[in-house]
């Protein structure tokens, strides 16, 4: 009998063993393919988003510099103010813009990760900060070796479906390495003196599924990554 017990037990076990070994390799392959999720293609809050790496430096570019919220008063809490930075920034031929610049003219668009949305969206912002080289007659004299800087402020009122700053600025899953997993910041700005509107895009995604979103096994991974182009 006591052979018998002991033949039960060491077949339970590794039965048990069996099952564990099965479920923590269906959680990877469930972690693995949620880490490479594609954006969609044809995700509409993309649509006018340039790739941020084209540039033709006969024409005006527009670059994002930085955005995040803070609260300005000096021990934190109140009235949360989420600003955005960016620049102006010229080729070879320089640019003459005039003050106050883009009134009205600034539009703000947060796309959430993998083509789930808009999260914050406005338009009609001016700029609330702007460096410049000296104006003279109201004209600002734009070169590669002196860019125009400028600060918008985006409205509480731009947040949509219940998100909040924050959310414009996490990642999801949390605390990615991932810049895909991060929402995209798409800024517009119109001037006068730009023959058209100027668009800048934090992140531009790759729609193409990865081979890690295929499930692929990790020698494949690297025989794709190795053909990639760049």
């Amino acid at each position: 009998m006591n052979l018998s017990r002991r033949s039960y037990a060491l077949i339970a076990a590794l039965v048990l063993s069996l099952l564990t070994l099965v479920y923590m390799g269906t959680r990877a392959s469930e972690d693995a393919a949620g880490e490479g999720v594609p954006w969609r293609a044809d995700d509409p809050c993309m649509k006018d988003a340039p790739h941020p790496s084209v540039w033709d430096e006969k024409e005006p570019r527009l670059v994002t510099l930085s955005h995040g919220y803070s609260s300005k008063s000096p021990m934190g809490g109140g009235d949360m103010h989420f600003t955005i930075g960016a620049s102006i920034n010229v080729g070879r031929n320089p640019l003459v813009l005039h003050t106050p610049l883009a009134r009205g003219g600034v539009s703000v668009r947060f796309c959430a990760p993998y083509g789930k949305g808009v999260m914050a969206e406005a338009k009609g912002l001016s700029p609330k900060s702007v460096e410049t080289p000296a104006a003279k007659d109201g004209a600002i004299r734009v070169t590669r070796e002196e860019p125009l800087h400028f600060m918008v402020e985006l409205p509480p009122s731009a947040l949509r479906n219940g998100y909040s700053m924050s959310d414009l600025m996490n990642s999801s899953p949390p605390r990615s390495n991932d810049a895909a997993d991060y929402p995209v910041l798409v800024l517009t700005v119109s001037d006068p003196g730009l023959d058209a509107p100027l668009v800048a895009v934090s992140f531009k995604p790759d729609p193409t599924p990865t081979a890690q979103a295929l499930g692929a096994p990790p020698a494949v991974r690297r025989q794709m990554a190795a053909r990639r182009p760049g």
